[in-house]
């Protein structure tokens, strides 16, 4: 049996073993196949499969890095889909697997933000109002109250609080939580509950996606959809980490030029990925990428209010 070269501890799973492979390497063309190709030591397998077997083929793939990274990085960039349509139809020995890439690229996003106190602008106060704020309540005594992120609630209305079940105890325990704080105090622990769940909930897009590829595109294999949704994201975590590091550069055209083309680069790399990797029509690749993208945003933000809801839960 011919082995993958400099691939190491490769193993057949036997979902694997027992799918039947085709009989002429899907990459090169050499019939001298077994369960690898003797002429690139691509695997002899069939990507349009179930979608369980090609998560088997995922988490093998995604344990390792090479040199393959080095040669997707441009196809990746610069032709939206072209990899989707390379690794679901079987040319995948020159190519990083979806999955790592997609854990690559959503790895260097978040190691990059974590280095930046001000990773969610919405939780920034006007520095300003603030301390015009503090210098009132100075005046009245009431300065402590002032500090804090929330306002003071009144033994009346916690009790009546109370009362509302579980729901209720919960968010009057909060309430009293972010009263005993000072304002820099609630927005550092907010901050920091919030970096530490929005992976989570990043990563629960990803199917989400799927969801809405598999919905718009049924007669399609779902296995395409997986790929190409892991690619998405990719790329958009790649866009995400340019457009964090561009607002380190001096005000300026450069920088708002540099923005502008990297925001419109993620609905352009969607639309053109969308063309290719399903092969229809512009007239109903559009709309169909307009409902695409309200459904995924509906999901977006319902996953943004359960990291608020966390965020505040775990501060």
């Amino acid at each position: 049996m011919s082995r993958s070269p400099g691939r190491t501890g490769a193993f057949l799973t036997p979902v694997r073993e027992t799918r039947p492979r085709p009989t002429a390497c899907l990459n090169c063309g050499s019939t001298q196949v077994d369960a690898f190709c003797a002429a690139c030591g691509q695997r002899n397998v069939d990507m349009r499969i179930p979608a369980r077997d090609l998560a088997l083929d995922a988490v093998e793939d995604g344990l390792s890095l090479d040199s393959r990274v080095a040669r997707t990085v441009l196809p990746f960039l610069f032709r939206p889909g072209l990899l989707t349509v390379e690794w679901t139809t079987g040319r995948r020995a020159r190519f990083s697997s979806p999955l790592r890439l997609y854990l690559l690229t959503s790895f260097v996003f978040f190691l990059a933000t974590s280095f930046s106190a001000d990773v969610s602008p919405a939780f920034r106060f006007d520095e300003s109002q603030d301390e015009a704020e503090r210098a009132e309540a100075t005046q009245e005594g009431t300065a402590d109250d002032a500090r804090s992120v929330v306002p003071t609630g009144t033994a009346e209305q916690h009790e009546k609080l109370r009362t509302r079940g579980w729901l209720g105890r919960t968010v009057d325990d909060r309430w009293k939580a972010f009263e005993a704080m000072s304002r820099e105090e609630a927005v550092t622990r907010v901050q920091a509950a919030f970096r530490e769940w929005i992976p989570r909930v990043m990563f629960f897009l990803v199917p989400a996606a799927v969801l809405i590829l598999a919905l718009l595109w049924p007669r399609r294999w779902f296995s395409e959809h997986v790929v190409l949704a892991l690619h998405l994201h990719a790329f958009a975590f790649t866009i995400f980490t340019m457009l964090f590091l561009v607002r380190f550069l001096p005000e300026g055209g450069v920088r708002e030029f540099l923005s502008a083309v990297l925001g419109l680069s993620l609905p352009a790399w969607f639309l053109f990925a969308l063309r290719r990797v399903y092969g229809q029509r512009w007239r109903l690749t559009l709309p169909k990428a307009a409902f695409a993208s309200l459904l995924y945003l509906v999901a977006m933000g319902i996953g943004l209010a359960g990291v608020a809801g966390l965020a505040l839960y775990f501060a």
